[in-house]
């Protein structure tokens, strides 16, 4: 990581890292944040966290390049703490693409795994392959270098790498590889994770086994169940307006410098 990018961010961590939960996206990672913030690991980092916090969007994007590229050193735990140290717990992407990483930098965490059958799982995650490749997406990263181009930038790396998670460049091969790494990605955690710090979750079983495993008391309230392709729905029409919003006021700015401009020449003549 570049000094740059080391000295945006504080290196303490106030919270202990409780939880990892590394299942892949769109295996109720939205309910197992909102399941693991009940239990009191709060915030739990979720990859709509990234979205909305550009300041690690810079530190993401060195980990990838670091991991996947060979460009900089690996993370340290110094490293993670300076990105995660507000969070006691992390899930979805792109902190799944570090599991290894993590598991080895926080071996006092839980790792928790929530995994479907992997077709049924496939239907579900095409619609996150057709969010992130819609037109307007792929237009907005280049109109919006505030919000949009730094945010498509850094998940580039997970979905748009031939040398990234799903080692693929396109939507094509995308789709392709999106089974092979989703099983990969399970025997790796269960493969470098010690069995007495893993837990693998259906939420079915409810509240029990995993307050168990984390030491919790069960809440008073049904485990969560919340829609994530609604969610996802939800978040991208508002990842749209914000990209929208920025290109409008940059037009406008545009425009009033060039109006500026054209009645100050006026003016001097």
């Amino acid at each position: 990581m570049s000094e740059s990018i080391r000295n945006n961010l504080d290196s303490a961590r106030t919270v202990p890292m409780q939880v990892l939960s590394l299942g892949m996206p769109r295996t109720g990672t939205v309910s197992m944040q909102a399941a693991l913030e009940l239990l009191g690991c709060k915030p739990t980092y979720h990859g709509y966290t990234a979205l909305y916090q550009l300041d690690h969007l810079p530190v993401w994007t060195a980990a990838f390049e670091a991991k996947y590229h060979g460009n900089g050193n690996p993370f340290t735990r110094q490293d993670w703490d300076r990105l995660l140290g507000n969070y006691g717990a992390v899930t979805d992407s792109p902190s799944i693409c570090f599991a290894e990483d993590l598991i080895n930098a926080y071996p006092e965490a839980r790792v928790v795994l929530v995994e479907r059958d992997v077709d049924t799982w496939y239907r579900s995650f095409e619609g996150l392959i057709t969010e992130y490749y819609l037109p307007i997406h792929q237009v907005l990263q280049y109109l919006d270098p505030q919000f949009i181009g730094p945010t498509a930038r850094m998940f580039s790396y997970v979905f748009n790498d031939r040398q990234g998670f799903y080692r693929a460049g396109n939507k094509k091969e995308l789709q392709r590889n999106a089974k092979t790494i989703y099983k990969e990605h399970y025997e790796l955690v269960r493969r470098v994770c010690p069995k007495e710090r893993l837990l693998e979750f259906d939420f079915k079983e409810g509240w029990g086994p995993l307050c168990a495993f984390l030491g919790k008391e069960k809440p008073d309230v049904p485990f969560p169940r919340l829609n994530e392709r609604g969610s996802l729905a939800e978040r991208s029409k508002e990842f749209q307006k914000k990209g929208l919003l920025n290109v409008l006021r940059s037009l406008g700015l545009i425009v009033a410098s060039v109006a500026v401009a054209l009645f100050a020449a006026g003016w001097a003549r």
